[in-house]
């Protein structure tokens, strides 16, 4: 599979994606193949499924049951296992998109093939995204700590602290938080927008961790907001394969990836225009 250039980061002068366009060839690209992309998401959702019981331990301690080593253990297996199969299927079908795109018709066994370097490369972009978008909570957590720590070296040292006290301090920290949780959701959608190419970047441009970042940016951020209504699109997608009793979402989830890989393929092509 012939990796795409990765050409500049755009900038004005690059050609504006079609949106009509890059559906219509996600649909076409999954025509060519329907059930292999159905049965690669339909095995995917049943490895999920068959995962859950064990990262479902930790809620027996919602419900004032003694939790274990072990069922900490079985948790952080079952998610790991869980992490892992979410990253191995998303390779699958970008890889199964991108040879659709190409005109070929991939196969399940394309799909399922195993292949550990675009899975390094894929997984660390998401630990780098993740990583990123946790700063903003982080300073969340350091603010409310440090409010309440300022708050209980205060009365361990004698002071009476009366509602009149703090009144005023309590109310900055709240405006303060608030504007913080603001900020965060403003990140969470900036970069929801122009990281839903990562994975066709880090899997198709070799890239790895923070470059597959920055590379999303530049290539997202010129059109930011008709890529936005591409994402809504999807989402929307999605959303009707959901209320179809799940199994709609075998074939909304497919043709999601598809359509991105398509609009990734056209910001790509548009590049060097």
């Amino acid at each position: 599979m012939m990796a795409p250039s990765s050409g500049g980061f755009g900038g004005p002068a690059m050609k504006r994606l079609n949106i009509g366009d890059a559906v219509h060839d996600g649909w076409t690209a999954f025509c060519r193949a329907p059930w292999s992309f159905v049965l690669f998401a339909l095995l995917l959702t049943g490895l999920q499924i068959l995962l859950q019981p064990l990262q479902e331990q930790v809620l027996r301690g919602a419900r004032g049951e003694t939790l274990g080593v072990g069922d900490w253990l079985l948790f952080l297996v079952g998610l790991a296992a869980s992490l892992a199969v979410s990253c191995w299927g998303n390779v699958g079908m970008v890889r199964g998109a991108w040879q659709a795109l190409a005109g070929e018709r991939p196969t399940l066994g394309s799909l399922l093939r195993w292949d550990g370097l675009g899975f390094r490369r894929v997984f660390g972009a998401w630990i780098a995204l993740t990583t990123l978008l946790s700063i903003p909570l982080l300073v969340v957590v350091v603010v409310l700590a440090g409010a309440i720590g300022v708050a209980w070296l205060l009365e361990r040292g004698g002071l009476q602290l009366t509602e009149a006290t703090l009144g005023l301090p309590l109310l900055l920290v709240g405006l303060l938080v608030i504007l913080l949780l603001g900020l965060m959701l403003v990140a969470l959608l900036y970069y929801g927008v122009n990281q839903q190419f990562i994975s066709q970047i880090a899997l198709l441009e070799n890239r790895t961790g923070m470059a597959t970042v920055q590379r999303g940016r530049g290539l997202v951020d010129p059109q930011w907001l008709l890529l936005l209504l591409l994402g809504v699109i999807k989402l929307l997608l999605l959303a009707m394969g959901l209320v179809t009793f799940g199994m709609g979402l075998m074939v909304a989830w497919p043709v999601s990836s598809c359509i991105s890989t398509a609009a990734y393929r056209h910001l790509v092509k548009a590049e060097s225009v």
